[in-house]
């Protein structure tokens, strides 16, 4: 950095004494300002997220600080960082983690309320893989609205309106606590099972290099049993919107993510814990599966620990989400 050029505090509008809740409040303001949707420009919008990364992250804030001031107590030339780490971290790989970062059941759901870092990064001279407006955007996508015959099914009418109520549950409850997920909707992919033809997801959550896959439906009166496999409802079978298919055609296009699918219920009462879901007592809610069902309440706990488990789960992916955009505009 140039003694020219406005450190990382001055880019937010702040000094240095700022605390950990001032600097996500400038970050916040000044993201709305740069992004090139509210009249700002990639390169503002960049050197803002830039700021944030760094100073958003108690460590590598103070591998910073220390840069600005180099004479100041507490500075350890050992630990400004070598190669191979990120902010005086080891940076840990898709597949793992690093030497005395917490293991995946002690992060909690803070770990998601970390600076998104782009991966691979960019610069103004390095421009991103997507147009930044794409990748600074959390929200892609609209549902599928039906066709006149489609309209007919009693599932598929209910559908439309089940998606937009995830759509909103999750801008709500959990995009704003998780900066970096990308939430995709109305997403059109080929089969890559012995079915064939094509699959309309409604929705996939990325983060980090955890993906989940969401299909959405208006709930009938009554509870529900999920037997890992199977959705019953009064004895009879619902639908599952071809998730699995969904889970395993996504798992092989993207094989450096972990793809999980649920079916979520919506009750039309709006009431977040309707319906109840049953789960046989051989099998566990929060145990790895391709596919399992919950209503809005447990959909959004189960969301956030699969998320905070993950390795690096503030990383947003650009080559695994400029595909999946692509697939939702078809």
């Amino acid at each position: 950095m140039s003694p020219s050029d406005p450190t990382l505090y001055e880019v937010l509008g702040l000094p240095r004494s700022a605390s950990a809740a001032e600097i996500k409040a400038a970050y916040r303001k000044a993201a709305r300002n740069a992004h090139p949707d509210q009249g700002g420009s990639s390169e503002r919008f960049h050197r803002v997220t830039e700021a944030y990364r760094i100073l958003g992250d108690p460590q590598s804030k103070a591998v910073y600080d220390r840069k600005l001031n180099p004479g100041g107590p507490g500075t350890d030339a050992g630990t400004a960082g070598t190669p191979g780490t990120t902010g005086g971290r080891t940076a840990a790989g898709p597949a793992g983690r690093a030497a005395g970062t917490r293991s995946a059941p002690e992060r909690t759901a803070a770990d998601l309320d970390r600076p998104p870092v782009f991966v691979p990064d960019f610069s103004p001279q390095n421009p991103p893989l997507i147009p930044l407006a794409l990748a600074g955007t959390q929200i892609h996508g609209t549902p599928r609205r039906p066709g006149f015959f489609s309209r007919i099914g009693s599932n598929t009418a209910g559908r439309f309106d089940a998606e937009n109520r995830t759509i909103r549950l999750l801008d709500r409850e959990l995009l704003p606590e998780y900066p970096a997920a990308r939430l995709v909707n109305g997403l059109h992919i080929p089969d890559a099972g012995p079915r064939g033809g094509n699959l309309d997801v409604g929705h996939v959550l990325l983060g980090g290099y955890r993906m989940a896959v969401l299909g959405s439906l208006m709930a009938s009166p009554g509870n529900y049993r999920w037997d890992g496999r199977h959705l019953l409802h009064r004895g009879r079978e619902t639908s599952t919107l071809r998730l699995a298919d969904a889970v395993r055609t996504l798992q092989s296009r993207f094989p450096e993510c972990n793809v999980t699918g649920w079916l979520v219920l919506h009750s039309p009462n709006g009431n977040p814990f309707e319906p109840i879901v049953d789960y046989p007592p051989n099998l566990s809610r929060s145990a790895p599966a391709t596919l399992h069902a919950a209503n809005p309440g447990g959909l959004l706990r189960e969301l956030r620990r699969f998320f905070a488990e993950g390795p690096q789960p503030n990383t947003v992916q650009l080559p695994v989400l400029a595909p999946l955009i692509d697939a939702s505009s078809r």
